[in-house]
């Protein structure tokens, strides 16, 4: 027994972690139902109104949104959404060439943010996003190329421990920003600059080493647009099963997204989305490459009953072709903006609950039932009697255990380990109600449930009184 102990508690450590799962993109998306975009929040930027040095955080709310809270992110996944995209801009946080060194305190509130989502069980996407030197002209190739390497280099490792349910995004809508050619698909220079970012990202990422190695990533094609001449333009890596496509589509546009002469408040027509869903299928998922719309809505139009058929509409389309969608809510609900607000951040209330109603049955039986988890790091364990006389172990120098959880047995008895030491299992654990992986991880056994509302390489999990269980 004691001659095992070093390598026997190695061996569990690696059994213990929280690996991430070597399975492809194609595999990955099938998990994902419907997402939620964290709009106009970490994405703002106020270079000319805030001082970025004296408060680097607070841009999280200089577009008008509150701060981001976790009740936020248990409230979404109440209604069933279960992918949050949190986009982020990343100029005015950080320093000079040639380390372009982030800010602490901002890469301390993004992983803050990503940590909300994350607890609700589901999946993150983090990206950069409103970026002042990336825009896609062969002039600013050689500086964006270092600066993506920079940013992405910190941000990978800052999140190198994470596991599969958080995905990297590399760009958000690289474009020609105010040429002739920025939203039409763009032209030779924009879709050579995008390739080649792209290209650069995904070998960044991979290079980090760790989870980062088969971290899911996602690019973009031109302007992350479904036009023929991006799409057609666009390069695909080859040998690595853990990319996927990131693509926009407000569709119909003059129904989801025009402000301005011909926008309509009626949604009589799919057509518009069907060709965008015929152009994904025919040129990426046909092919086997793996698709996630990252952003997609309607703007309010005071016009709910048509904004629910059409999500109804839209996400069915999507959903039968293996398609996770990411709605666009950027908190705005009244004026001459862009009106892509769902749920008021400061009161958790459903604003559009009808427009939601669409999304959810657009996915028909795709959506997973589950009890809402509230993850927390407070460990619980089994409250039960610790008496170290009612176990074996103690006459050979060991304490006993105060959960159940058997990893090594020998002439001795049945030995546990917790906090890293071994300890001996007592008498009481016989019952097979006792025994359970997830003592050993700080967390009781279910005692009234059995119904899995998370899996990881540790188990099945269930949701008591709020607290995590482990399913036996």
């Amino acid at each position: 027994m004691k001659i095992l102990n070093t390598l026997s508690l190695l061996s569990l450590a690696v059994i213990g972690s929280k690996a991430m799962k070597n399975i492809s993109s194609k595999e990955l998306v099938k998990d994902l139902t419907i997402g939620w975009s964290l709009g106009n929040t970490l994405d703002a930027t106020c270079f000319e109104t805030l001082d970025y040095n004296k408060n680097p955080i607070a841009s999280e709310t200089c577009w008008g949104n509150v701060k981001t809270t976790q009740e936020l992110y248990y409230k979404l996944s109440d209604l069933g959404f279960n992918t949050f995209r949190i986009p982020t801009t990343w100029s005015g946080h950080f320093g000079n060439a040639p380390d372009y060194k982030i800010n602490d305190q901002w890469l301390k509130r993004v992983r803050e943010i990503v940590d909300y989502a994350l607890n609700t069980g589901g999946y993150a996407i983090l990206n950069i996003h409103h970026e002042t030197w990336n825009h896609a002209f062969q002039k600013n190739l050689d500086s964006a190329k270092k600066i993506l390497v920079a940013i992405w280099k910190q941000i990978a490792a800052e999140f190198a421990d994470y596991d599969e349910h958080l995905i990297f995004e590399g760009m958000n809508e690289p474009r020609k920003v105010g040429d002739a050619n920025e939203w039409n698909g763009g032209d030779y220079e924009g879709w050579s600059f995008v390739n080649e970012m792209n290209d650069l990202f995904v070998k960044t990422i991979r290079a980090t080493g760790g989870n980062n190695a088969l971290r899911h990533l996602m690019i973009p094609t031109y302007a992350a647009c479904v036009m023929d001449n991006a799409v057609n333009n666009f390069k695909f890596p080859s040998g690595d099963d853990k990319v996927i496509v990131s693509l926009h589509s407000y569709s119909p546009y003059n129904f989801a997204l025009n402000n301005g002469a011909g926008a309509i408040s009626n949604f009589n027509d799919g057509s518009e989305i069907d060709w965008v869903m015929n152009i994904i299928n025919s040129n990426f998922i046909s092919k086997g490459i793996p698709v996630i719309i990252g952003e997609f809505g309607a703007m309010n139009r005071n016009n709910e009953d048509d904004r629910e058929r059409w999500a109804e509409y839209y996400i069915k389309k999507a959903t039968s072709l293996g398609i996770p969608c990411v709605i666009w809510d950027n908190g705005y609900f009244e004026g001459e903006g862009e009106r892509f607000g769902l749920i008021n951040r400061s009161t958790l209330q459903v604003v559009y609950p009808k427009l939601v109603n669409g999304l959810i049955k657009g996915l028909g039986n795709s959506i997973k039932t589950r009890t809402t988890v509230r993850k927390t790091t407070t460990t619980t364990s089994q409250s039960q009697p610790t008496n170290d006389n009612s176990c074996f172990s103690v006459n050979l120098g060991y304490s006993c255990c105060n959960g159940c959880e058997v990893v090594y047995t020998d002439s001795d008895g049945k030995w546990g380990v917790e906090n890293g030491n071994w300890c001996g299992i007592k008498s009481s654990c016989n019952s097979a109600s006792r025994n359970c992986w997830s003592e050993r991880l700080g967390y009781p056994c279910c005692q009234s449930t059995s119904s899995v509302v998370y899996t990881d390489n540790d188990g099945k999990w269930g949701v008591e009184i709020g607290n995590w269980c482990g399913i036996y």
